[in-house]
């Protein structure tokens, strides 16, 4: 039966154009960067009242998983049950539904165990998509690991409420103790009320001596067999329970993990996730600076060395590739339908940079070894890792080298730090839960050595050559390269601060693409940004939303060719929030902290740069977002904590110290910086 009144038949008309093969807009920009103009003959408000509530529906339910890739995806929660036999547990996956699928390969710490959903022992029941197996864990060590979580839990909620600590409810995601309990109150009030009934047990497990969970179990009449020592959100969990709060469940008690939690693994971000010493970016035989000339042209840690990586394959030198990026800002560029053009700053690109490193170079002659570029940090991402333990394409995060670009005064012959970055992000492939844990215990291997010393310099030099050098992906060709993207940030070349985005082509070159995440500036305080935080907001709310190219149409550009930041304090807003949002204050600030231009402004009292540039001998200064801050969210006010290298370092501790098992439900931090 077809929609009656004449404005439902015209949605019904228009919906299948405007979500499947929708009809271009002929929306119009002002200078300001503000939606002007009609878009598909409505304004925005218009559009937003009419149209949004329709493209807010949800889509369908997807289709049974058929392959153990797509039933990956589909994790809900991860359940460990204690047995009889010590070192011995039945783990349970649970997935969206039902599957064609009865059996699930999952690769653990002794090798591939197959997860059954037959209704054979120890299945509970065929058929209902969860997949089930008997293996050897490690529940001891997840018990201590748990128990120091648990006193911060009975603090949060017990008679006798602790309100003055910091409560981890997922990643970028740290409030007060008092702001975590009242919200939830509101967002779990039914887990919320079994924890605080469950409290008088919880100080026995807690005050128990016996490091043994079957015999704490026991002693306090835990039915092992019903109730799971674990439980885990997985990657679909907000399909089981939507609510804010990613907590695991101890003997199915809410787990309020106290920030800084106690780690699995201890871990040093010094030594093994962000590394600034100068001892080691002032390496003599690895890195070059040629405004100095300090160091070796050519180092392994040098602005040359990678782009000469990056030139393989091309047909080009590393000076011709080097000069083919660069001339991004010179000519006119294409994003996503957008043009960038920028006369001003191709000028001021040409004097402080080509012209710079033309000077720098010996005879005047380019040479990539020269290029006027400092480096800032070394970087280990283990909190970027993904669709770890499923026995696909996964990845154990990425490895990063900072440069900040310097300019040589011929006139006093000093060197000056510009404000300009240049980041070479490498994504690190990891195929099993095995290969990541190798991977970041190189990383944490580190520690036995002296910061900056021969041997710690070596062996850092060994991590990094495995992803900054050619050949460490052949799968990306011409380059043979690693490399996910390299981004910039700058202000030098003139005002806003931009950052932008480039990758690797067809053809090997660095092209600009868009910023992810992060719509171009004119949507902020739209209409058409309400719409979209409303169509997605149980995404955003679960760390999940992807911003998409075109929206809200597919002729519509949406995700920005760069990222501005115009004022110190800029930040994603949009009017009357409420109007569209169940949670718009918490849906706002989780969307704007995810931009580029939110995280490294307004959202986190950031200057634009996480990592500053520096002089020679002194270590690049690191933004209050890494180091630990408390911010007043600027729209809707309250108190937010960041705290970056910590989180780092839970990640970290986690790749390293979990099981495999609980690996299947790690996931990256919901966005791209």
């Amino acid at each position: 039966m077809f929609p009656s009144s004449g404005r439902q038949w015209c949605l019904f008309l228009l919906l299948p154009l405007l979500v499947a093969t929708p009809i271009a807009s002929n929306a119009q920009e002002n200078s300001a960067g503000s939606p002007t103009g009609p878009f598909l003959g409505l304004d925005p408000s218009s559009f937003d009242r009419i149209l949004g509530e329709a493209l807010r529906r949800k889509p369908p339910p997807s289709s049974p998983a058929t392959s153990p890739e797509m039933l990956a995806n589909n994790v809900t929660e991860l359940r460990v049950f204690l047995t009889q036999e010590p070192g011995v547990v039945v783990g349970e996956i649970a997935t969206t539904g039902p599957s064609t699928l009865t059996e699930f390969p999952v690769a653990l710490e002794d090798g591939v165990v197959t997860f059954r959903d037959d209704g054979a022992e120890p299945d509970r029941e065929k058929g209902d998509g969860v997949f089930t197996a008997q293996f050897k864990f490690d529940a001891t060590g997840e018990f201590a690991a748990l128990r120091a979580d648990l006193a911060a839990t009975i603090d949060a909620l017990g008679e006798q409420q602790q309100n003055t600590g910091l409560i981890r409810r997922g990643p970028r995601d740290i409030v007060t103790t008092a702001a975590a309990v009242s919200d939830a109150e509101l967002k779990m009030v039914g887990p919320l009320n079994e924890a605080r009934k469950g409290l008088e047990w919880a100080r026995g497990l807690r005050d128990s001596q016996d490091p043994d969970p079957l015999r704490a179990a026991q002693g306090l009449e835990i039915n092992i067999g019903t109730t799971p020592f674990l439980r885990l959100p997985g990657p679909r969990f907000h399909e089981l329970l939507p609510q804010r709060f990613r907590v695991e469940y101890l003997f199915d008690l809410p787990i309020f993990p106290g920030f800084p939690p106690p780690l699995p693994t201890a871990i040093d971000h010094e030594r093994s996730l962000l590394i600034t010493a100068t001892d080691v970016v002032e390496d003599s035989a690895r890195s070059f600076d040629a405004c100095s000339g300090l160091g070796s042209p050519g180092g392994a840690w040098s602005f040359g060395h990678l782009m000469r990586e990056l030139a393989n394959g091309t047909g080009l030198t590393p000076e011709e590739f080097t000069r083919h990026w660069l001339s991004s800002w010179q000519i006119p560029q294409e994003a996503n339908g957008w043009i960038v053009t920028e006369p001003a700053r191709a000028m001021r690109l040409q004097s402080l940079v080509i012209d710079n490193w033309r000077a720098l170079s010996p005879g005047g002659v380019f040479n990539v070894d020269y290029f006027p570029a400092r480096l800032l940090a070394i970087v280990n991402r283990p909190d970027l890792a993904d669709r770890i333990g499923y026995g696909t394409a996964g990845s154990a995060g990425e490895g990063r080298l900072v440069f900040g670009l310097v300019y040589h005064d011929p006139a006093s012959n000093s060197c000056n730090p510009m404000n300009f970055t240049v980041i070479f992000e490498y994504g690190i492939a990891a195929g099993s839960c095995m290969e990541v844990k190798a991977w970041h215990r190189r990383w944490k291997d580190l520690d036995q050595f002296t910061v900056g010393s021969a041997a710690y310099n070596q062996a850092l030099e060994s991590i990094t050559r495995a992803f900054t050098d050619h050949g460490s992906n052949p799968g990306q060709l011409p380059n043979m390269s690693s490399l996910s993207q390299l981004r910039t940030n700058e202000t030098v070349l003139s005002v806003p601060w931009q950052l932008r985005e480039f990758h690797l082509q067809q053809d090997g070159l660095l092209d600009l693409v868009t910023v992810k995440q992060t719509p171009d500036n004119q949507f902020n305080s739209s209409a058409i940004l309400r719409t979209y935080l409303g169509i997605n907001e149980a995404a955003i709310l679960d760390d999940r939303h992807v911003v998409p190219e075109r929206f809200p149409t597919m002729f519509d550009r949406f995700l920005g060719a760069v990222s501005n930041t115009d004022v110190s304090s800029y930040f994603w807003w949009v009017p009357n929030p409420s109007t569209t949002l169940a949670d718009p204050l918490e849906t706002r600030r989780k969307f704007s902290l995810a931009t580029c231009n939110g995280c490294h402004s307004g959202e986190t009292a950031t200057q634009f740069t996480h990592i500053g540039t520096r002089d020679m001998a002194t270590p690049a200064q690191l933004s209050g977002f890494l180091l630990g801050e408390d911010i007043t969210v600027p729209q809707g006010g309250g108190i937010h904590h960041y705290e970056d290298l910590t989180e780092r370092e839970i990640a970290m501790s986690n790749l390293l110290g979990r099981s495999c098992l609980l690996l299947l439900g790690f996931r990256p931090v919901p966005f791209v910086h």
